[in-house]
C-alpha cells in the first residue's frame, strides 16, 4: 500500500450545509493542500491523493474571498498572540505540503492575484535530489521535476506571500513498525528490523535530532535563516518529536488534528484539515465556519489480545482477520484493547503485548492489532492498561493490608504506588508501550484502588505522614481523619495515572485524533456513596482527573440477580447526577462469571435500550467473544450500532 492512502481516512464524512455557526475572536482555521494539477495543460499527468486540480483550487479561493474569510500569514497569528494586531475576523492560514513543483507554477500566480498568503512545506531530501533524478516517494518515485528546485524556494521565501516550512528532512516515507510489517510514520516510529530487532530509544532519539538538524542546516545554507515550523508528515509527530524540533528552533508544527484553533491555545502542534479534489465547497465552507460534525456518542468493544492470540502465527493471523471484519461490519467507534497478557483472568499483568524493559513479552502483537484496527475497521484504540497489578516477583514492593500484615488475597496483587522504585518501573513500561506503538487513549484497569486498610507499606505511611497525617492506619481510620486520608488517596492514584498517561504520550504517535483518558470505576461507588471509602475513588473524582468515567456496569457482578434492569436504570441516575452524560461510559457484562456462561444477547440489547433510554450516550460491553459471535451481532446491532448520528465539535 502507498503511504499517503494511509492519510485518505482522516478527511471527515460532513453532513449538509449548516448555518455558519459563530467564530471566536483570535481563532484561526488552518486548511492543507498538497500537490494541484491543470488538467488543459497536462491532461495526462499522474495524480495520487490529496492532489487537486487548479480548476478546484481556484473555486476555493472564490468561496474564502466571497465569503468574508480572511487568509493569513503566520507572522500575523504570531504578532496577535504576542498582543500585536489581533487577527482579523474568520482568519485562514492556507498550508500546502510537500514542495512539489506546482506550487511555484500554479499556486504562487493564484496566491498574488488574491493577495493570500500561505506557508509551503518542503522535504530537505527530495530537494537535494539533482536534476534529471527520481525523487522517492512511497513505494515509487517520481521525478524531480515534479519537485520544486532550491533556486525557486528562495524566490518564494522572498515574497512576503510565502514562508517556507520544514516538511523534515528524510522522515516523509513509512518504516517497518513491528515484526508483521506494518508501515507506520518514521518520525514516531522505532523502527523493526528482521536482523536486529527493534531500534533503541536512544538510537531512535538520535535519528529524529540529526533530522532535525539537517533540515536546520539546510535553511541555513540555502536561505539563510533557521526554519521556525515544522509540518509534520501525515500529521504524526508525538511529544518527544515536538521537543526534538524546538531543539533546533521549530517551536511551532503542524499536525491534521481535524479542529479550529482557539485563542489561547499552544502552538506546539496547530490543527489543520486535509483538503483534497473531493472536498466540495459546501465541505470546505463547514470546515471554515467551524460547522464540523463527528458522531455523537460513543460504541466501545472490549477485546482481549488474549482472544487474538495463538502460538500457531497462521492461526492468529486468521483470529485478527476475523476481529478486523467483525469489529468493520459492527458500527462501533471504539475499541478498548488489552496491553497486557492475562490468560488466568485474575487481573494481574504477568506478561505484556508489546516490547519493554521489564516484563516478559507473551508476544509483540499489540502495535499489530491496535494498527489494523485503526486502519481497516477505522475505529479509534485505547491500551487497556493496569495502573499497579503488574507482578514484578517477590523482591518488589505491594500494596499491604494492615489486618493481616501482608497482601490481601482477595484483590489483585498491586505494586504500591508509594514507592519511589515502583513508580519509575511503571512509568517506563507505559513510555514502552507509547513508544513502541500506535494507539489513541489509555483505559485504566479497575486496579487502581486502595481499600480502608490499605496501604499499610512502609512507603504509604511515610507519605501520610509527609502530607500532615498519622502515620498509622488505625489512627487513620478515625471519623475525624478517615475522610482526609481517603481524598488523600483518591488524590495520590488520580496524579499517578496522570504520570502514566503523560509517559505514554511522550513517544506515542498523534495524529489526527487528540489523546484521551478512561478509567474504570466500580458501580458500588455510584450506588452506594459510603464505599468510596472502601476503595479510594468517587465519580466527583474521576470526572475532574479523566475525559471519561467507564462505570463497571454489570449487574450479576454485583448480585443484582433480582431486577438486573431496575439497578441499571438506577445506577445510571445515580451516575448522571454525579458525572456528565459526555464525560460517562456504561461497560455492560456479557459473561456470568459466576457460572461461566455466557449472558443472552437478547438480554444484552435490553440493556443497551435501557441505558438510552435513561440518557446514557457512552456504552460499551465487555468481552467480546468474537470466536463464538457473543453477543450475537444481528441482535445486537440495532441497539447498540452507533449508526449516522452525529453531532456538531465545540
Amino acid at each position: 500500500m502507498h503511504w499517503r492512502t494511509l492519510i485518505t481516512g482522516l478527511v471527515l464524512l460532513l453532513l449538509s450545509v449548516q448555518a455558519h455557526a459563530e467564530r471566536t475572536p483570535d481563532d484561526f482555521v488552518v486548511i492543507s493542500y498538497h500537490d494541484v494539477v491543470d488538467r488543459q495543460v497536462t491532461p495526462n499527468l499522474p495524480i495520487y491523493p490529496q492532489t487537486i486540480t487548479r480548476a478546484r483550487l481556484v473555486e476555493h479561493f472564490n468561496l474564502i474571498d466571497a465569503e468574508g474569510y480572511q487568509p493569513v500569514s503566520f507572522q500575523q497569528i504570531l504578532d496577535a498572540r504576542n498582543g500585536g494586531a489581533p487577527l482579523p475576523d474568520k482568519a485562514v492560514l492556507l498550508t500546502f505540503d510537500d514542495g512539489y513543483s506546482s506550487f511555484y507554477d500554479i499556486v504562487f500566480p493564484l496566491l498574488k492575484l488574491y493577495d493570500f498568503p500561505a506557508v509551503q512545506a518542503v522535504v530537505g531530501s527530495w530537494l537535494d535530489v539533482p536534476a534529471g533524478g527520481q525523487v522517492p516517494y512511497g513505494s515509487i518515485t517520481l521525478p524531480r521535476s515534479r519537485f520544486l528546485s532550491w533556486d525557486q524556494v528562495r524566490e518564494l521565501d522572498e515574497s512576503p506571500l510565502v514562508e517556507i516550512a520544514s516538511h523534515t528532512f528524510d522522515l516523509h516515507q513509512g518504516v517497518i513498525g513491528n515484526p508483521q510489517g506494518n508501515e507506520q510514520g518514521a518520525a514516531v516510529t522505532t523502527i523493526w528490523n528482521r536482523q536486529t530487532g527493534y531500534e533503541s530509544e536512544a538510537a531512535y532519539t538520535a535519528r529524529i535530532r540529526n533530522d532535525m538538524a539537517r533540515t536546520r542546516e539546510q535553511f541555513e545554507e540555502h536561505l539563510g535563516r533557521e526554519p521556525r515550523m515544522m509540518v509534520w508528515p501525515y500529521g504524526a509527530y508525538s511529544q518527544a518529536a515536538l521537543d526534538l524540533a524546538a531543539e533546533v528552533g521549530m517551536r511551532y508544527t503542524f499536525s491534521l488534528l481535524s479542529s479550529p484553533n482557539r485563542s489561547g491555545e499552544s502552538l506546539a502542534s496547530i490543527h489543520r484539515y486535509l483538503i483534497d479534489q473531493e472536498t466540495s465547497l459546501e465541505t470546505l465552507g463547514e470546515i471554515l465556519a467551524n460547522n464540523v460534525w463527528e458522531k455523537e456518542s460513543l460504541r466501545i468493544v472490549h477485546v482481549d489480545l488474549d482472544y487474538v492470540f495463538d502460538p500457531d502465527p497462521v492461526q492468529q493471523e486468521q483470529n485478527l482477520d476475523r476481529l478486523i471484519q467483525r469489529i468493520y461490519s459492527y458500527g462501533i467507534t471504539t475499541v478498548y484493547l488489552q496491553a497486557f497478557a492475562d490468560p488466568d483472568g485474575d487481573g494481574v499483568a504477568n506478561e505484556l503485548y508489546f516490547p519493554n524493559r521489564h516484563l516478559p513479552v507473551r508476544a509483540d502483537l499489540f502495535n499489530r492489532v491496535a494498527w489494523q484496527l485503526k486502519k481497516r475497521a477505522g475505529v479509534k484504540v485505547y491500551a487497556w492498561m493496569p495502573v499497579l497489578s503488574f507482578d514484578l516477583g517477590d523482591d518488589h514492593r505491594y500494596v499491604l493490608n494492615d489486618r493481616t500484615g501482608g497482601e490481601a488475597p482477595e484483590h489483585y496483587r498491586r505494586l504500591t504506588p508509594f514507592d519511589a522504585d515502583n513508580r519509575r518501573i511503571i512509568n517506563e513500561i507505559y513510555q514502552d508501550l507509547g513508544r513502541m506503538t500506535k494507539f489513541d487513549g489509555v483505559l485504566f484497569h479497575d486496579d487502581a484502588f486502595l481499600t480502608d486498610h490499605e496501604d499499610a507499606s512502609p512507603a504509604a505511611l511515610s507519605a501520610y505522614q509527609n502530607a500532615g497525617l498519622p502515620g498509622d492506619i488505625d489512627a487513620l481510620q478515625q471519623d475525624a481523619l478517615i475522610t482526609r486520608w481517603t481524598d488523600f488517596k483518591e488524590q495520590y492514584l488520580a496524579d499517578f495515572t496522570q504520570e502514566l498517561f503523560n509517559s505514554a504520550n511522550y513517544y506515542r504517535q498523534s495524529d489526527n485524533k487528540a489523546f484521551t483518558s478512561s478509567r474504570n470505576i466500580y458501580a458500588t461507588t455510584i450506588m452506594n456513596p459510603e464505599s468510596q471509602q472502601w476503595f479510594s475513588q468517587s465519580p466527583e473524582g474521576f470526572a475532574r482527573a479523566y475525559d471519561y468515567v467507564a462505570v463497571m456496569a454489570m449487574p450479576y457482578m454485583e448480585e443484582a440477580d433480582d431486577d438486573p434492569d431496575g439497578w441499571l436504570r438506577e445506577l445510571a441516575r445515580r451516575s448522571l447526577a454525579s458525572v456528565s452524560a459526555q464525560q460517562l461510559v456504561f461497560e455492560l457484562q456479557t459473561q456470568d462469571w459466576r457460572t461461566q456462561t455466557p449472558i443472552p444477547s437478547e438480554e444484552i440489547a435490553e440493556w443497551i435500550r435501557i441505558l438510552r433510554e435513561e440518557g446514557i450516550q457512552h456504552i460499551g460491553y465487555y468481552p467480546d467473544d468474537f470466536h463464538e459471535n457473543h453477543p450475537n451481532i444481528d441482535v445486537i446491532r440495532p441497539y447498540f450500532s452507533q449508526g449516522q448520528r452525529f453531532r456538531k465539535l465545540p
